[in-house]
């Protein structure tokens, strides 16, 4: 039975090497009128990672959004470039890959590749600048520094890239 070998926490992919691995297929709804992903559902894939990268590490942003005052944060998303290089159909077994590198006080930059599961190659690269928030009963946020304990996971699970020498 499924259900004996597998968790939800399956669902969110896993961690080896310094990157967080994210699968998925392509569906119908996810191309355009020829079978072609459409260009924009790359976002989604790499949204989705992220989100699955996060929960992978223990960090759930729907607690972290859920406390209270000063104790809450979320992570938005401040700037991203997105590089096509080749075309993903229907049907397509797709895994996207999440490193951090960098880390700074109130923010840190993701690089994100959607990669073809089956030949290897690479279908988009995405840099990605993620700013932590403190978000506001009003409805507003303002930037605040990651908590030590969200630092430490991150660090321990995807270690920023060194620098290029």
């Amino acid at each position: 039975m499924m259900g004996d070998r597998m968790s939800p926490g399956d669902l969110d992919g896993w961690v080896e090497d310094g990157a967080h691995h994210y699968l998925l297929r392509v569906q119908f709804e996810d191309t355009d009128a020829g079978g072609i992903v459409y260009h924009a559902n790359y976002l989604a894939f790499a949204e989705r990672a992220r989100s699955a990268y996060l929960r992978c590490i223990d960090i759930r942003q729907e607690e972290t959004m859920a406390a209270v005052a000063d104790d809450s944060m979320m992570f938005v998303v401040r700037r991203l470039s997105i590089d096509y290089a080749r075309a993903a159909g229907l049907g397509t077994a797709l895994k996207v890959e999440t490193r951090l590198q960098s880390l700074r006080g109130a923010s840190m930059t993701l690089l994100q590749e959607v990669i073809n599961f089956e030949d290897g190659h690479i279908l988009a690269r995405l840099l990605v600048d993620i700013g932590c928030v403190a978000a506001g009963r009003d409805g507003g946020a303002r930037p605040r520094r990651m908590p030590s304990a969200v630092v430490e996971r991150l660090r321990a699970a995807t270690p920023p890239d060194p620098a290029p020498g």
